[in-house]
């Protein structure tokens, strides 16, 4: 093996309500806010996070569509520093069930999902067009195929053809329904995804309830042994942070064509060939304090309640005298 880049990549495990465009994008941009503040080269979020999901008949309104294209352009203008992935609908010859791949202020390419769900509670086929291909991007180096949700679910599917192109991590941004036993099948079945393509996965789920449907999180990171590294919490929203070790793609010199299957051709996009700055602090997002206060939201949720003030001031004073027990050199 030779040297590798280290990809930080931030889950934002958001909360999106179908429409509210004003509410989703507040969310996404403090997300990257915070993503930017902890060093991070990569920030992801889930299915059509922009506009909700699922938006069914209201992606029939051409104004909802476009309406969802303005509001991305607001994200791509808040991406200063750092890559975001995104979920969007792309109402372009369209509409697709979208990925916008932005970089430092700029639109780098947009991902149109290619396996399109139509069972059970999904309607997929009645709104979208299927994508055509699967490109691999280039993020700080590290060779990054994007897919959304259903993609990653079968077997022949856009992970094997992004692999072997190249991709040494996967991000799956997905709405992914949750039922009794839902969590230990989507762990079982992304291990083995990772450990047959030889990629990582960052797999990052909605959270949230929209009609009939709930949405359970537990957004996954996954090593190319099929082992767990990360996982959001369930229910609730999310900002998972992980350094990720990977080899970095061979020839970032321009985006290229790479090959890919014959039906999904494969292209490779460079979005960024060196990581994002990282913050020169000792311990990430800023001072101690703040440090202090990211652990114990972590670590310890029932003290976040306004009856506990007492406690939490207490604990954090035991920390600042002795940080080094709880948080090690960043």
């Amino acid at each position: 093996m030779g040297s590798v880049h280290r990809l930080r990549v931030a889950m934002a495990q958001i909360n999106a309500t179908v429409g509210d465009f004003d509410g989703n994008l507040k969310k996404i941009i403090e997300a990257i806010e915070q993503a930017r503040s902890l060093g991070a080269d990569l920030v992801t979020f889930p299915e059509l996070a922009l506009c909700g999901y699922p938006p069914e008949d209201l992606i029939l309104k051409p104004q909802f569509v476009s309406d969802n294209q303005k509001y991305l352009g607001r994200v791509v203008r808040a991406s200063s520093g750092l890559s975001v992935v995104v979920g969007f609908i792309d109402g372009r010859d369209g509409p697709y069930n979208a990925a916008a791949i932005i970089h430092d202020g700029k639109l780098a390419d947009i991902y149109h999902k290619i396996c399109l769900p139509n069972y059970g509670v999904f309607d997929e086929n009645r709104y979208f067009q299927s994508g055509k291909g699967c490109p691999v991007y280039v993020v700080a180096g590290v060779g990054v195929g994007v897919n959304i949700c259903e993609d990653i679910w079968h077997e022949d599917g856009p992970v094997s053809a992004q692999a072997s192109s190249g991709a040494g991590v996967i991000v799956n941004i997905s709405a992914s329904p949750y039922h009794y036993g839902k969590a230990e099948y989507r762990k079982k079945t992304l291990a083995r995804r990772a450990r047959d393509n030889g990629v990582i996965i960052v797999y990052n789920n909605l959270v949230g309830g929209q009609d009939e449907l709930v949405f359970d999180g537990n957004s996954l990171v996954i090593d190319a042994k099929g082992r767990l590294l990360a996982q959001g919490r369930q229910f609730t929203e999310d900002l998972v942070l992980v350094d990720l070790d990977v080899e970095p793609v061979a020839g970032t010199g321009g985006s290229t064509p790479t090959g890919g299957r014959e039906q999904w051709p494969t292209a490779r996009v460079v979005v960024s060939e060196l990581p994002s700055p990282k913050p020169n602090r000792r311990y990430p997002g800023g001072s101690l304090v703040e440090a202090m206060t990211l652990l114990l939201k972590s670590i310890t949720p029932w003290c976040w309640a306004p009856a506990t003030m007492s406690t939490r001031m207490v604990l954090v004073k035991w920390l600042l005298v002795s940080p080094g027990a709880l948080i090690p050199a960043w």
